[in-house]
């Protein structure tokens, strides 16, 4: 059972790997189970929706869709008659027709039940020569129209024999909505399941968007601290502080990391260039790992280290320049079809007029 559920709602060691990777070595039990709970549940409520639904369509086919049609005998069927102030009733049958034991007739027809009484022409000529299976066919079409021919009766009897001992048996053919209702609920389980990654890859996206967003400003501030005559380590203090105070640790991913960069620093008298580059390794952004390595070869020397970071600066602004541009131009494309619809309209409105006096 374990085992099944996790293979429903993500394998649990995909999702360590994945947060590992997010937020490094820490305590991810509890967000993995929340996460797997999330999309359990998600399972549950489609199921119990389909299952309502389903139920709604039994009894529905059951009860309502039946209502008009009753067995009479061993193979008659009555069918009620509606009401004057009702709609014709259009039921699909489908009749086959039994001469000697031998099937002569196999087809799918619609009895059309009216309220009121419709004069029907009931004759028809037959040639003078026609195959056993040409006048079974010509008497059943002959039944077929004279079911409605008299209002006189409430019932209308589908008779289960006709002239030479032709046995005739009917079934109703209802459109059954269970099976799509199940292909339904097929789809929206591998719907489900095909997203029980989803959650974690979209914080992984957000975060690497995070870090190619903010990498180019923090770099721009390390800088300026350099330039001013602090030390590497500082400046990096320097930085998170004033970021935990602007709060920008809560809103940010990449400065939360940082942060915690930071308060490890502290706390357990790590290096700061293993912290900074075991962060940039987890991100996989291959341009804070090349700043990463920057700091790392030039830790010791303050103002080559501020050259260095100045050229990647330059680099990093001028990738996020086009990045910008080539969201901006996306953004173009997704509003094309919106500026058709709204062409589309105003080209109906334009028109409507002419064409309403034509």
């Amino acid at each position: 059972m374990d085992k099944m559920f996790d293979i429903l709602t993500g394998d649990r060691k995909t999702l360590e790997k994945s947060y590992l990777k997010l937020y490094g070595k820490r305590d991810n039990s509890r967000e993995i189970k929340n996460m797997k709970r999330d999309r359990m549940k998600k399972y549950v409520i489609s199921g119990a929706l389909f299952a309502v639904l389903l139920a709604v369509a039994v009894i529905y086919e059951l009860i309502i869709s039946g209502s008009d049609i009753h067995m009479t005998g061993e193979r008659e069927i009555s069918i009620n008659r509606p009401a004057e102030s009702e709609s014709a009733l259009k039921i699909p049958m489908n009749l086959k027709a039994f001469r000697g034991g031998d099937e002569a007739y196999n087809r799918n027809v619609t009895i059309v039940v009216r309220p009121e009484e419709m004069d029907v022409d009931i004759t028809q000529e037959s040639p003078e020569e026609e195959s056993p299976a040409n006048a079974v066919e010509t008497q059943i079409g002959r039944l077929i129209k004279t079911i409605n021919k008299s209002s006189s009766d409430s019932k209308i009897i589908l008779p289960s024999e006709l002239d030479g001992g032709i046995k005739l048996i009917w079934a109703e053919k209802r459109n059954s909505r269970v099976p799509m209702l199940l292909a339904g609920a097929l789809i929206m389980a591998f719907i489900i399941y095909q997203s029980r990654f989803s959650r974690i890859k979209k914080m992984e996206e957000s975060a690497r968007e995070s870090i190619i967003r903010e990498l180019p400003e923090f770099i721009n501030r390390l800088i300026l601290l350099l330039n001013a005559g602090l030390v590497l380590t500082s400046a990096f203090t320097r930085i998170t502080e004033c970021c935990e105070a602007d709060g920008k640790e809560v809103k940010s991913y990449f400065y939360s990391q940082l942060s915690h960069v930071s308060r490890s620093m502290r706390e357990t008298n790590s290096s700061f260039v293993y912290g900074f580059k075991e962060f940039a390794g987890r991100s996989g952004v291959r341009e804070f790992m090349r700043v990463a390595n920057i700091v790392s070869d030039n830790v010791d020397k303050g103002a080559e280290l501020a050259y260095k970071l100045q050229g990647e600066s330059e680099l990093l602004w001028l990738t996020k320049k086009k990045r910008a541009e080539e969201k901006g131009r996306l953004a173009e494309t997704k509003l094309t079809l919106p500026l058709v619809i709204l062409l589309l309209v105003l080209i109906m409105v334009t028109i409507a007029p002419a064409l309403m006096e034509m």
